[in-house]
């Protein structure tokens, strides 16, 4: 489960990874694959990488979220994210794109996608470590 660091949401992000079908390479006798969707979430102002099976991480933030123990707003929006990148597309961001803000160098920038800062307002939430 994801600990609720800041008042802005973790950074998740969805890949299809290959793993065994072990009853279909047992029948067929060789290996045989199947692809699982994965979610790599980076809490926000973190380094630290939590990787699992996207439909059990959704499942866990339903119940989670029930208990009052996560924003509903926020698995509403992780829903909606997994359901657009099944479809293909690019999740809606929640905020101002950091791409489109003026005062950034192209360097700048570049350092904001890779500690995942996507909005300006990720920006401003970001702790004194994602600064660095």
């Amino acid at each position: 489960m994801v600990q609720l660091a800041e008042n802005r949401p973790p950074y998740v992000q969805f890949e299809l990874r290959p793993e065994e079908d072990r009853e279909q390479s047992l029948a067929a006798g060789h290996f045989v694959a199947k692809d699982v969707a994965y979610a790599i979430i980076t809490p926000m102002g973190s380094k630290d990488r939590i990787e699992c099976v996207a439909e059990q991480w959704i499942a866990q933030l339903e119940r989670d979220t029930n208990e009052g123990r996560f924003p509903r707003e926020w698995f509403r929006a992780f829903q909606e994210h997994y359901s657009a990148w099944q479809k293909g597309q690019e999740p809606a961001l929640d905020g101002s794109p950091i791409e489109q803000w003026p005062p950034l160098s192209p360097a700048m920038l570049k350092m904001c996608r890779e500690a995942r800062i996507r909005t300006v307002e990720d920006l401003a939430a970001a702790n004194e470590e994602t600064l660095m």
